[in-house]
């Protein structure tokens, strides 16, 4: 059972390469709500995804975050490849001039159109290999354009686009089954992503619930707040001088002010 909106692809082959090597015979993925993203690509490495009624999955094009400060903008990387093409359009179909866009093509790094064009690539490598293995290994040319699809953020513009069980079943092609709302399967499993939620939440520090026939464990983090620093110190302003008169002691200052 999966609920997850992504992550790291590298993560999920190895979640897929763990999961097929404990389940030789078949490996079936289970979606209550949403499995998007790299959560995508683990459900399409499986024999068949089985669907809560509303659940969904989503397009595997990969995102790139601009900044490297946590909570950065995150940009397709298809984005980065659509401004210049469109740039090279204006000026070779519409005629404008180039000296219009040259600040523009002053900001792209063709490293950066590397990277981006390379992670597309991989994410529909990975597609392909994963479903060609399995879930549609007798249909070759299928997984190919599936992973075309899912891939290259052309047939899916919006990276958080909602695939539902019937674009996955009659579009997509894939081995996809809806769980009966009213059936004892789809109560249990509803009961167990719920309380999975809920043990989650109750503790601030686990990040994580691992799941087996036998046992339940949680990870937990610890959060650990750094020294605080002393604020800098600043020193106290001289004494004005004595105002012209008769000499008078005044007591020396106190050490705490």
């Amino acid at each position: 059972m999966i609920n997850s909106p992504g992550g790291d692809a590298n993560a999920a082959e190895k979640l897929l390469m763990m999961c097929r090597r404990r389940f030789t015979d078949e490996f079936d993925v289970i979606v209550p709500d949403y499995a998007k993203s790299a959560a995508t690509m683990v459900a399409l490495g499986s024999d068949r995804i089985m669907m809560g009624y509303l659940a969904e999955l989503g397009p595997i094009d990969p995102q790139l975050q601009t900044s490297p400060i946590p909570g950065g903008e995150i940009i397709p990387a298809r984005s980065f490849i659509d401004g210049l093409d469109m740039i090279r359009k204006k000026v070779k179909v519409d005629g404008d001039p180039v000296q219009m866009y040259l600040p523009m093509l002053s900001q792209i790094r063709p490293e950066v159109l590397a990277i981006c064009q390379r992670a597309i690539d991989d994410a529909r490598a990975f597609a392909e290999k994963w479903l060609k293995n399995y879930m549609l290994r007798k249909d070759h040319k299928q997984a190919e354009a599936v992973a075309e699809m899912l891939s290259t953020g052309a047939a899916y513009k919006s990276h958080g686009k909602v695939i539902d069980f019937s674009e996955a079943q009659n579009v997509l092609k894939l081995n996809v089954e809806k769980i009966d709302e009213k059936s004892e399967l789809w109560s249990d499993i509803w009961e167990l992503y719920c309380r999975s939620l809920q043990q989650l939440r109750q503790s601030r520090a686990a990040a994580k619930l691992f799941e087996s026939e036998s046992v339940s464990l949680t990870m937990s983090i610890q959060l650990v707040q750094g020294p605080r620093q002393a604020p800098p110190s600043v020193p106290a302003p001289r004494p004005a001088a004595p105002a012209p008169g008769p000499s008078v002691a005044t007591p020396p200052p106190s050490s705490e002010a």
